[in-house]
Formats: structure tokens, C-alpha cells, sequence
């Protein structure tokens, strides 16, 4: 198979061997994201909408204006994808496929640009055979069913990654800018993923130690100081909100940090898998196995350092990215497509198995399945019956349910005083009392922990259903609870 690499500054790498045909220029990046668009297809919809999704849904219900309001309060980095998921929505629909359609195609062209930067930097073989072990990689396959925006960062992260090797072995200012474009539109995807900074740091860096190319000096830190300016506003509302917005991040230990391999792929065999594989790359150029190494350590190297010294930002689903270096490596280890390469593609498909079926389970995506619980409640409604809900993850439990019985008749929300859109955050305002609420039948809908089921209900509102209701109805679903009301 014919090699093509990027052309390196001053003649410093091997002259691009023709192609034999356009097709062969395209096979490494076409096949893989047809791939991944399949295997990210299968299941789609089987995975009831999670609590992180039902954010999306709620903040593309609301008008532009109300999701700045949003912006100002909390989610202020996610800002930029509610405005996508708004117009998307209002042109196609709230189905769950339309929600998660978006994370699929990006995570499918994703794969596909893995296979063009393998391609420009090994072999087209190298390039194949890495999009390819992205492609049955898990995790990749969960954010591609994802209505967030890791799908949309996960792209623009190799989107990036490769206009800059584009513009090291061309470096005119016309593929400068398509660099720092995709830096931008990273940056308003998701911040925390303009952490691939620091691999393109070294790429840079060894560019220029090898070409003695000055203009790197200026363009390259030109470009990207003009991406972090666009995306300022976002770095600031970040860090005002940082407080609330991660909080429910856990704090980072050596456990965490020992199992982060296999956590990022989704599946700890196919992560270990893979990087064994990577350890054993070797390529001519020692120079582009190191910048891919650097891509793949100094993001999540930097994420775990953050998190020990100031407050935790460690999410392994922040890091996808990662995932690309360490697919390329591996190719380049097996030396392509061959054999040895079908056969470790199959063993990552086995060892990963296990964990592609989990991540299409009902309730999979984080939550109770509400699709199942809209649908008791479905069943046993009746004209003039109201919905209370716990008081632990109130906005979330909300969200589910009005998503679920959207297109219906739905109980209705006995304490809500305000929406959330009216309240400018993710839960509305309630009655202060929370007994407020006098219906014959009231449905109760909470989020079940271990031991009691109604312990989320609080003394509150337990204290009324105790003294005014009888309970007739009751169910009891993973991470979920149940209950129906009859006024004594």
C-alpha cells in the first residue's frame, strides 16, 4: 500500500508518494465513519433520555433569550450547544433520535477524520486501521447517543488536531485560520477539551527544532490566542460559575487516576488493550510517534494535576479525545491493516462487548428509566390528578416526566409556581410550603436511594400523605420510585 506522510518544514520528511487512486485517499476516513455511524446507530433510541439530556431538552424548549437567562445563572459554558439543540429541535423535532442525532453524525465524521490524519501521518493503511479502533471503541459509541455536546467536542477536537499538521506542512495563513476555527468552535463545545493545546504544543514545538521554521514562533501563538479571545466570554462565565456547575464532581484519588485508562475507553480490557498496543509503536520518524504520545498523556495529565491542586474537574468522558492518539499508535504497532490487525480488531469488539450492550440499556444514560415510569403513570391517570416530585433532583425528575408525556395529558405539576425558563435555571420555583396542593389523586415521583424508597420525599411532604392521603399504588424502579395518592 502506498505511504503518504505530512510534509515536514524544509525538506525535513520523505517526499508524499503519489496515490494509486482517489479511492485509496478516501478508504480511510469514508469506511470508518460509515462504520461508526452503524455501530452508533444500533440502539439509538433504546436508552431512555438521562437527566444530563433532559437539561438539553429543556433548554432547547426555551427561546434564545431565555437560554442567555440560563447562561447567566448556571450552564454558561453549555450555552453555545443549547442554541444549537434550540434551532436543531424547532427544525426537526424532540424525538430521542433527533436529540441524539447530531452526537452521532459528529462522532461518526470524527472517526472519519482519525482515518485522515493515520493517513497524512503514517500510511493509509495506519490510518484505516486506527479509525477502526476508534470506531469499536465503547465509549464513543456512548457519547455518540448522547444529546450533549462531548460528540460535537470529540470532532472538533480531531478537527483541529488535524488543520494543524495541515498547516505545519503548508503553513499559509489560510489553513492557519481553518486551525484556529476549529480551536473556537472546540472551545464553545466544550472548554475543558482545548486541553489538546498541550499536545499541539510539543507538534509545534518539535516542528520547529527540526525545520528552524520561524513563522511558527508567531502563527501558531497567534492563532491560538485568537481562538482563546473568541472564546473568552465562555472562559469567564466558567469560572464564576465553577463553584456550582462542578460541584458534583467527586474528589480525585489514586484509585481514580490508576483506573482512568480503562474508564475513558468505556471498557477497562479494550482501554488496556490498547494501550499495550501503543507502548509498542515504532515508526521511522521517532518525532510523530512522540506528538502523538504527547496528545495522548499531557490533556489528561494536566485534568488529574488540576483537579489534586485546586477543586476536582476530573470526568473521564472530558477526555474522548484521547482516544485518537492512542488508536493511531496502535495501528502503527500493528503495522496497518493486516492480519494481526483484523485479529486485535476482533478482540477489542469481544472485550468490549460486554460494555456496548450496557451502555444501550433502558435507563443507561443516568437516572430512572422515565420512559417506564411515564408510562404507569400513563396507565393509571385520571382527569384532575396532580404530580409532586422528591426533593432530591427535583429539576431532573421534572424534566423526565414532561419529556416523556409531552405529546399526552399529564398530571398536573402541583407545586410549581414559575418554570424553570420563567426562573431563568434548570428547576422552577415551587410553593415555599410544599403542601400547598389539595387534588384527590396525586401522583408522587421520586428519585429512590438505598434503604428508604420515600426518603427523598422530605418530613414535609411525607408528613401530608401521611395525614391526608392513602396510598394505593406503588412501583419501585431502578434509581426511581413510584407512588400513587387518594385523599383519605
Amino acid at each position: 500500500m502506498t505511504q503518504a506522510t505530512v510534509d515536514l518544514p524544509q525538506s525535513t520528511a520523505p517526499e508524499i508518494a503519489p496515490a494509486r487512486s482517489s479511492g485509496l485517499l478516501l478508504l480511510p476516513s469514508v469506511l470508518p465513519a460509515l462504520v461508526m455511524l452503524a455501530v452508533g446507530g444500533i440502539g439509538l433510541t433504546r436508552p431512555a433520555l438521562g437527566w444530563d439530556e433532559h437539561a438539553t431538552w429543556s433548554a432547547a424548549e426555551r427561546t434564545p433569550g431565555q437560554i442567555l437567562d440560563l447562561a447567566e445563572t448556571m450552564d454558561g459554558v453549555i450555552a453555545p450547544y443549547y442554541l444549537f439543540m434550540h434551532f436543531w429541535t424547532a427544525a426537526f423535532g424532540d424525538s430521542v433520535a433527533v436529540m441524539r442525532l447530531p452526537s452521532l453524525l459528529a462522532v461518526a465524521l470524527g472517526v472519519g477524520l482519525v482515518g485522515e490524519l493515520g493517513r497524512r501521518l503514517f500510511t493509509p493503511g495506519v490510518g484505516l486501521a486506527g479509525a477502526l479502533i476508534g470506531a469499536a471503541v465503547p465509549q464513543l459509541s456512548r457519547y455518540a447517543q448522547d444529546a450533549r455536546s462531548y460528540g460535537l467536542a470529540f470532532l472538533f477536537a480531531v478537527l483541529s488536531t488535524l488543520l494543524l499538521y495541515l498547516a505545519l506542512a503548508r503553513p499559509t495563513w489560510g489553513r492557519w485560520i481553518g486551525y484556529g476555527a476549529a480551536l473556537t468552535l472546540l472551545g464553545y463545545s466544550h472548554l475543558i477539551g482545548l486541553l489538546v493545546l498541550s499536545g499541539h504544543l510539543v507538534a509545534v514545538a518539535l516542528r520547529r527544532r527540526a525545520g528552524r521554521d520561524r513563522r511558527l514562533l508567531v502563527r501558531w501563538p497567534a492563532v491560538v490566542l485568537a481562538a482563546v479571545l473568541l472564546v473568552s466570554p465562555l472562559i469567564r462565565l466558567g469560572l464564576s460559575q465553577r463553584g456550582t456547575q462542578l460541584e458534583w464532581i467527586a474528589p480525585l484519588d489514586l484509585h481514580q487516576v490508576l483506573i482512568a485508562p480503562g474508564v475513558i475507553f468505556g471498557a477497562p480490557t479494550a482501554g488496556l488493550l490498547i494501550v499495550g498496543l501503543a507502548f509498542a509503536a515504532r515508526w521511522p520518524q521517532p518525532s510523530v510517534v512522540g506528538e502523538m504520545a504527547a496528545l495522548a498523556v499531557l490533556p489528561p495529565a494536566l485534568l488529574i494535576a488540576v483537579s489534586f491542586v485546586t477543586s476536582p474537574l476530573w470526568v473521564p468522558r472530558y477526555m474522548l479525545v484521547v482516544v485518537v492518539p492512542l488508536a493511531l499508535l496502535a495501528a502503527v504497532a500493528l503495522r496497518g491493516l493486516r492480519l494481526r490487525t483484523v485479529v486485535a480488531l476482533a478482540l477489542i469488539v469481544a472485550v468490549g462487548f460486554e460494555a456496548q450492550q450496557a451502555f444501550r440499556g433502558p435507563a443507561s444514560h443516568g437516572g430512572m428509566d422515565f420512559r417506564r415510569a411515564a408510562a404507569i403513570v400513563r396507565a393509571g391517570e385520571q382527569p384532575g390528578d396532580g404530580v409532586v416530585y422528591g426533593r432530591i433532583g427535583t429539576w431532573s425528575l421534572r424534566a423526565g416526566l414532561d419529556y416523556e408525556l409531552r405529546n399526552g395529558t399529564a398530571p398536573a405539576d402541583l407545586l410549581l409556581r414559575r418554570s424553570a425558563a420563567e426562573v431563568g435555571g434548570l428547576d422552577g420555583a415551587e410553593c415555599p410550603e410544599l403542601t400547598c396542593f389539595d387534588a384527590e389523586r396525586v401522583w408522587y415521583v421520586g428519585a429512590r436511594r438505598a434503604g428508604d424508597p420515600m426518603a427523598d420525599a422530605g418530613d414535609v411532604l411525607r408528613a401530608k400523605f401521611g395525614a391526608e392521603y392513602r396510598r394505593t399504588g406503588y412501583w419501585l424502579l431502578p434509581l426511581g420510585t413510584i407512588a400513587l395518592y387518594q385523599r383519605r
